[in-house]
């Protein structure tokens, strides 16, 4: 067996375990691998968890890597839960950006973000956004503005907290994500984060502004 292969079969008993914390280890090494011939036992791992509400955490994991390994056929499913209601609303950042790793091989990221935006579900709306950020995507300038312009929405900021108190709302991975993006564009609104403090988001205003992207180990 080859070292991938025993990889694989160690990842895929991890995700068979009876203890949520294990299946969540599991669904990490497989979203590390990459590798998309996981993906048909991520989505029947996931068609498992989302029964039990009290392993999130497990659930959020098994999604992410789902995105991670580009498995088409969760599409349907993923956006099934993006309408259903979860107390852990990480469920929805997870969404977020599995949908949209997904949707953009096969449509135009333009027409993937307006079905996002559409959702008005700030947390999977945010998960969107992070995953642009990290796949360095650079949209057309009409999505530009859009994504700007809802990152400044005030409404966002009480549902997208890091922490008590927490006024970066859906700017952080705007600003990460603008790095390649035209400065004409951008400046302003990079500008305009710079007066909220926040550890994080300066990070990624500045970075930006150097046209650089943030390094995120994911």
């Amino acid at each position: 067996m080859s070292e991938v292969a025993l990889k694989l079969a160690e990842a895929f008993e991890l995700l068979n375990n009876s203890i949520a914390l294990k299946r969540e280890s599991g669904a990490k090494r497989l979203r590390k691998l990459g590798l998309p011939e996981s993906g048909e036992i991520l989505l029947a791992a996931l068609k498992k968890e989302v029964k039990d509400k009290r392993t999130w955490s497990a659930r959020y994991h098994i999604i992410a890597a789902l995105g991670v390994v580009k498995y088409q056929p969760a599409l349907p499913f993923l956006w099934e839960l993006m309408r259903q209601e979860f107390d852990a609303t990480m469920t929805y950042l997870g969404l977020g950006d599995a949908v949209l790793r997904l949707s953009i091989l096969e449509e135009p990221l333009a027409q993937v973000w307006s079905k996002v935006l559409k959702t008005q579900n700030p947390m999977f709306i945010d998960g969107a956004l992070r995953a642009i950020a990290l796949l360095k995507l650079v949209p057309d300038d009409e999505t530009i503005q859009s994504i700007i312009d809802v990152a400044r929405q005030p409404e966002f900021v009480d549902c997208v907290r890091g922490y008590p108190g927490d006024k970066s709302g859906l700017r952080y991975w705007v600003a990460a994500a603008s790095g390649g993006w035209k400065k004409s564009l951008t400046q302003v609104f990079l500008l305009e984060c710079q007066l909220i403090k926040d550890t994080s988001l300066k990070h990624a205003v500045d970075q930006a502004l150097k046209g650089k992207y943030i390094k995120w180990d994911y």
